[in-house]
């Protein structure tokens, strides 16, 4: 209609628009449900900070057994006291990467930006303090506690990501990884760090499928980063 048309160009003109709503794309949490069975996915929590993923998990899925792994020390301690109220709830001080063994944790001044590799251009924050963690794989880690799937395997750590992914290559090779949830960078965020490209190739390499990206933010008026979540073919619906 004239009128709907009319109303559009109007919001548009300052600065807003309008979207339907419902349908994949909007909403990650809800985007995960419509792929798993039932409300108690088992969940690897990858770069877990202060807890913010756990509350969000827990709640859309209110039964979730949640491993969280988070390798800062003193980012830990606040972990556990922000999450000791949840139940079923298990906390990791290690990181996981390609293979186990020690490296050094660039903390930032910004807690949420640490990250194994160096800021560059587009980066917040400066390295407080480098601190010597643990490092383990997926692969090792479900070995050692008997994991033979993992419904939801969320990684947030700043540029990290394919690393976490190359250490899970076993996992993935008996389709064992339902579902991806991560942190996709675009801009020249860390030194060293692969491009979208390569996190984004390797995935579909894997056998996983884009679903969605989410909320973008911008630096620059540039793209700088987003979640993407990933299913993998063996759980399509049919």
């Amino acid at each position: 209609m004239p009128w709907k048309r009319a109303v559009r160009k109007l919001l548009r003109g300052m600065g807003y628009s309008i979207t339907r709503v419902g349908g994949i794309g909007h909403e990650p949490f809800v985007d995960m449900a419509s792929f798993l069975p039932n409300d108690s996915p088992l969940v690897f929590d990858v770069g877990a900070n202060v807890g913010q993923s756990i509350r969000n998990f827990r709640g859309s899925f209110r039964n979730a057994e949640i491993h969280s792994f988070e390798p800062s020390p003193s980012t830990f301690n606040e972990l556990k006291s922000n999450v000791a109220q949840y139940s079923n709830v298990h906390l990791w001080n290690c990181a996981l990467g390609s293979s186990a063994g020690q490296m050094r944790l660039l903390e930032n001044t910004m807690p949420e930006w640490t990250s194994f590799h160096r800021p560059s251009e587009f980066a917040w924050g400066s390295v407080a303090k480098e601190t010597p963690v643990p490092v383990t794989t997926i692969d090792d880690f479900c070995k050692e506690h008997d994991i033979r799937r993992i419904d939801v395997l969320k990684s947030d750590t700043q540029g990290y990501e394919l690393e976490v992914f190359k250490g899970a290559e076993q996992m993935f090779s008996r389709n064992a990884v339902r579902l991806i949830y991560c942190e996709l960078i675009f801009s020249d965020m860390y030194e060293n760090m692969p491009s979208f490209g390569q996190v984004y190739d390797y995935l579909i390499s894997r056998g996983f499928f884009l679903v969605s990206f989410y909320a973008i933010a911008y630096e620059r008026r540039m793209a700088g980063w987003t979640d993407g979540l990933f299913v993998h073919k063996a759980y399509l619906p049919s």
